[in-house]
């Protein structure tokens, strides 16, 4: 109580500015203490884990051939997380249209006895916009939508029917990376941030919870795991068709793509890191 006072009597003494210094600086604390000093108060029903990527599916001239490619890298650390590639005849394969994403993944994991109904998760980050799709195991019932409450920026809010008891998903939301989302990661290198500033289920009220730093390795093979309950990397092919030989070999077909700039190659304990 002493040093309480003495605090107090200390705060008064500083001039105007240094008080709303002083306010403006717990005031920006505060978001990052609470879900701490709610967790303190409150048994955690959920765990939540994020990771950030970018996935390329691209193009590039290559001499008389063209390299065809698809790229998983952590966002974080922009390092190459796993990047296949084929160098075919120029105009002699089709592909998948070129494009590149940016998908932040949500691990949820349900660390009680009891099954979780009408679970809602707010999410908001600048990778989020009106292009946004969210993307889960196809067993999973999960929607989402953007909502935007009075005097707060958008959410991007997830609803998952039921998650099991003792049980753990993982769901994605994939932003294409338009020239303004390209301009915000690689020319001005602002860091992608995430809030979750609630969940919520018909078991327990709503309360900001603690986000962790997951591995962007381990998010990846969980992710696997929980697709097809084998170890491994999930829903990754580099689907290049060669032309039959009696078909005429396509000029200028190829569609326009400015590819992402080269990821670093990391070793494998260094890639997943933040």
């Amino acid at each position: 109580m002493e040093s309480l006072k003495k605090g107090w009597a200390w705060f008064w003494r500083q001039s105007v500015l240094s008080k709303v210094a002083i306010l403006g600086l717990i005031a920006a604390f505060v978001p990052f203490v609470l879900p701490t000093v709610v967790a303190w108060f409150r048994p955690t029903m959920i765990h939540v884990g994020v990771s950030f990527y970018t996935y390329e599916r691209g193009v590039q001239p290559q001499g008389m051939n063209t390299l065809y490619f698809f790229e998983r890298r952590n966002l974080v650390s922009d390092c190459s997380i796993r990047r296949e590639e084929q160098s075919l005849p120029k105009g002699r394969a089709k592909t998948i249209d070129p494009q590149g994403w940016v998908l932040i993944k949500l691990l949820l994991e349900n660390v009680s006895n009891r099954d979780l109904t009408n679970l809602r998760v707010g999410v908001r980050s600048p990778a989020i916009n009106q292009t946004t799709q969210l993307t889960a195991a196809p067993t999973l019932v999960v929607t989402g939508n953007k909502e935007a409450p009075p005097d707060v920026k958008p959410l991007y809010v997830m609803s998952i029917a039921t998650l099991p008891a003792e049980s753990s998903v993982v769901v994605t939301l994939k932003t294409p990376l338009d020239d303004n989302l390209r301009d915000f990661v690689y020319t001005k290198r602002r860091p992608v941030t995430i809030q979750v500033p609630y969940v919520s289920a018909e078991q327990f009220r709503e309360y900001p919870p603690i986000v962790s730093r997951t591995n962007a390795v381990k998010m990846l093979n969980r992710e696997g795991v929980l697709r097809s309950r084998n170890e491994g990397f999930s829903d990754e092919t580099l689907q290049v068709v060669m032309l039959p030989s009696n078909e005429p070999t396509r000029e200028g077909g190829e569609i326009p793509y400015r590819p992402l700039p080269r990821a670093k190659v990391c070793s494998e304990a260094e890639a997943g890191t933040w």
